[in-house]
């Protein structure tokens, strides 16, 4: 792999200086070191061998004919595939002089006075070399964290359209079964075959929430400007038919803001949490679940409060809520997969947020959703 081979190659080290015998002091310096040395003697030629090699570091005199150090870095940082390259100003000026002030502006890490301390030198460079070595490990994991979440997210996709199939064909034939032959089946064999219904369904449901799970830790989040509103307004539609058989509510005390976000996610977010807050209802009362909207007690922050009347929780169990596939004793009996939630969590994170949760068995729960300000309004 392209990535592992770069991996092992000798970092590259690019010496800028107009005179003959300081490049042959430095390579003289740095051999001992495991790494390429290139040597140029103007900024035009140290600009050449940038577009065409990948420096760890670049040490630069600052007193050149034509174009000195300072213009050179500061060419160097205006390019996307040089700025971030580290330069060390070697210079036989006085340490106390003005134009190391402007070394450092024109984009110096550190600075190298003349006649060079080999001992110093190698310290410092020894460090710079290090740090592009753990940067290239960085780049590699990162490379090969993004190759194992696209891996996952066509496993996914591939594993719920597989399994999808023959659980959609059980549960029309089950449905079909119930429909045209139950006055010739016996009551205990219509209940068997509701319950074959009822487990496909759930299975289904189950993939459903695990693939929307592994797509939000395989799929880097798509932000743009997203109306709440509109969010909302689209979850309540959809969740019509929920809220009608279960005589709900859904009251907005609050506009919303538009902030910068995932419209997926934030969908994602609102649907779990107000199908939550229906689902687990108290069977003496109809769910009321309340959206309101409040400035957070820090000034750059505001927060969503999603509040329901339903069964509520112990304090100590919230903390558990967020783990896939955790389920509480008292939500037992209500259908469900245990994934909501966490999935809801990741969602807040990935938009830089957090949540609070406050319940009270038998009385409700209450999701206070914290995202910055400067997402939003």
């Amino acid at each position: 792999m392209d990535t592992q081979k770069n991996r092992h190659q000798a970092p590259k080290i690019l010496v800028v200086d107009d005179r003959k015998e300081n490049l042959f002091a430095m390579q003289k310096i740095l051999q001992v070191l495991h790494c390429e040395v290139y040597v140029v003697q103007s900024g035009n030629e140290a600009l050449s061998y940038t577009l065409r090699h990948d420096f760890a570091l670049i040490l630069l005199d600052v007193n050149m004919p034509e174009m000195d150090g300072f213009e050179l870095a500061e060419l160097l940082r205006s390019n996307e595939e040089t700025k971030h390259i580290p330069i060390i100003f070697v210079t036989a000026s006085n340490k106390e002089d003005q134009s190391v002030f402007k070394g450092y502006e024109s984009g110096a890490v550190d600075y190298l006075f003349k006649p060079v301390n080999a001992d110093i030198l190698l310290s410092k460079v020894k460090i710079f070399l290090e740090l592009n070595r753990r940067n290239k490990e960085l780049e590699a994991i990162q490379s090969e964290l993004e190759r194992s979440n696209e891996s996952l997210r066509e496993f996914a996709q591939v594993v719920s359209h597989d399994l999808k199939n023959p659980l959609n064909v059980i549960t029309g034939l089950s449905e079909l079964l119930i429909a045209r032959h139950s006055a010739d089946m016996s009551p205990k064999g219509k209940e068997y075959m509701n319950q074959i219904s009822a487990t496909a369904e759930r299975m289904n449901h189950l993939i459903t929430d695990l693939l929307s799970y592994a797509q939000l830790n395989a799929k880097s989040a798509a932000f743009g400007n997203v109306d709440l509103n509109d969010v909302v307004t689209n979850v309540i539609s959809d969740l019509s038919s929920t809220i009608e058989q279960n005589e709900g509510q859904i009251l907005m005390q609050d506009r919303l803001p538009i902030i910068q976000a995932d419209a997926t996610q934030m969908y994602q977010l609102f649907q779990n949490l107000i199908a939550n807050g229906l689902k687990y209802r108290r069977k003496e009362q109809s769910p009321i679940i309340q959206i309101s909207l409040l400035e957070g007690n820090e000034p750059d922050t505001f927060v969503i409060h999603i509040q329901d009347n339903g069964i509520g929780m112990e304090k100590e169990d919230i903390p558990s809520i967020f783990t896939p596939f955790k389920r509480l004793d008292n939500a037992k009996a209500y259908e469900g997969t245990g994934l909501g939630l966490a999935t809801v969590q990741k969602i807040i994170e990935r938009h830089d947020g957090l949540m609070e949760v406050e319940s009270k068995l038998g009385e409700g729960t209450t999701f206070r959703v914290y995202l910055p300000i400067s997402q939003g309004f």
